[in-house]
Order: C-alpha cells, then structure tokens, then sequence
C-alpha cells in the first residue's frame, strides 16, 4: 500500500489541471477557495479511485488472473508513456500574478468546480487502473479496498490543501515556476520504473 501511495504522490506532484485550477484560486482569490477546490477534487477522487479499485477487482475475480495480468501490461505501458513525456520536458510553468475574481465565495460551487474538473478529467481513470493494478491481489477484503480508496482520496486532500497554502505566496509559485521542470522530470522517471515493473510482470505471468 505504501508503494501506491508512492506512486500517487509522484503523480499528484506534476501538474495537471486540477493543480492548475487549486493554484489559480488560491493565488487570485484565496486560501480558503484553493481549500473549496481541494475538496471537490478529492470528492471526484472518490469515483475514479472506486472505480479503478472495485470494478477491478469484480473483473478480475469474474475473468481470472489473465484478465489482471493483462490490465497489468496496459497499465505499465501507460504508466511508462506518461513517465516518457514528463521527462521530456524542458520548459517551467507560467503563473499569472494578482488578485482578479474577487466575487463572495459560495462553498458549495466552488466545492462542485473541482469536482467537476476531476471527474470530467478521463485520464484520471486510466491513471488509477495503471495504478491499482499492480497490487490489486494483495487486496482480498472489502475493508483493505475501502482503506485503500480512504488514503487516495486524504492524500489528494491534504497535497492540495498544502497546494492551496503555499502558492497563495508569491516567493513560493516564483521557485515553483523555476524548478517545475525538474519535478516533472523526477516524477517521470519514478513512473517509468514503475511502468517498467508492471510490464515485467504482465509479460512474465501472461508468456
């Protein structure tokens, strides 16, 4: 479990678009709205991670070990062609600076903003299938899956809350924007090897 949990904080570490939308509204309005936008992207966490955590494991218990192995292969070339593109990278991210927007605060639409971003966002459930995949039959009880879907969606919770926190600061997205580059490429790598592992093992067990 510690292993996934790994992985997801190296995925949740590069940025895509719901790091995006949390630093845009900390940093244009406030802490307290990157927090609302944190919570709706946690909440649409629930679906995709659920997802990936239960329809899995209903599928590989009704298709048998070739179905996970094989999901196992898929994931790891995912896992690896992602990790390809964010090594690549060479170019930092851009912020734009000062305060705009500043309309009175309604919890629940910001709430439903990002969870709307997360759910609309397809990639988030092949990005948790990859994932998943890999551990999935060391997950035998309800309990582990459900603990498991609990520290995706805290872990999420609680990076984009310390998102919201930081970036609200100007010297922070000033070194962030320096150096985002760099995080990409360390994430990358790590998505890589954990790529690689998967197809390893897809390929071991399937031939």
């Amino acid at each position: 479990m510690l292993t996934i949990l790994f992985i997801h904080l190296a995925g949740l570490a590069s940025p895509g678009p719901d790091f995006f939308y949390v630093v845009r509204q900390s940093a244009s309005h406030s802490i307290k709205s990157g927090v609302l936008a944190a919570t709706g992207i946690a909440l649409g966490i629930i679906f995709w991670a659920g997802f990936a955590i239960f329809g899995l494991a209903w599928l590989s218990n009704s298709m048998g070990e070739l179905f996970q192995y094989s999901i196992m292969l898929i994931g790891g070339c995912y896992l690896a062609y992602i990790g390809s593109k964010m090594v690549r990278v060479t170019e930092n991210v851009t912020f734009k600076d000062g305060k705009t927007n500043l309309t009175p605060l309604h919890n629940w639409q910001e709430i439903k903003k990002g969870l709307l971003i997360n759910i609309f966002n397809a990639k988030a459930g092949v990005y948790f299938t990859s994932v998943v995949s890999a551990y999935l039959g060391n997950f035998t009880k309800t309990s582990q899956m459900f603990e498991l879907l609990f520290l995706f969606v805290a872990t999420t919770f609680l990076y984009f809350c310390a998102v919201a926190l930081l970036f609200s600061r100007k010297p922070i997205r000033q070194f962030y924007a320096k150096y985002s580059r760099y995080i990409d490429n360390v994430s990358g790598i790590i998505f890589i090897i954990f790529g690689l592992m998967l197809i390893y093992e897809g390929v071991t067990h399937l031939f």
